[in-house]
């Protein structure tokens, strides 16, 4: 898969601007890893509790087991989902 095709489909998966407003701190999304992160598996989801709402992206503590309690910053192109419950 070359990172042109990876680019892609995240920008068509990714959430609205209007969702992404919506976000608040508690909430859970899923998400990809950017494409610059080179990551081993550019499909693979990734899950996190909001912890800090930004202009253009959240910082969240990860849920994923062997990840859990760790954080990391999201950009809004990297969410493709947001749920107010797990």
């Amino acid at each position: 898969m070359t990172w042109q095709h990876t680019h892609s489909g995240m920008e068509s998966t990714c959430i609205s601007r209007e969702t992404f407003q919506q976000i608040v701190v508690g909430d859970f999304i899923t998400y990809l890893l950017a494409p610059d992160l080179l990551p081993s598996n550019p499909l693979r989801e990734w899950h996190g509790r909001v912890e800090q709402v930004k202009v253009e992206d959240v910082l969240v503590s990860l849920l994923d087991e062997g990840y859990a309690g760790l954080t990391e910053v999201v950009n809004r192109h990297e969410i493709i989902s947001v749920s107010k419950d797990r």
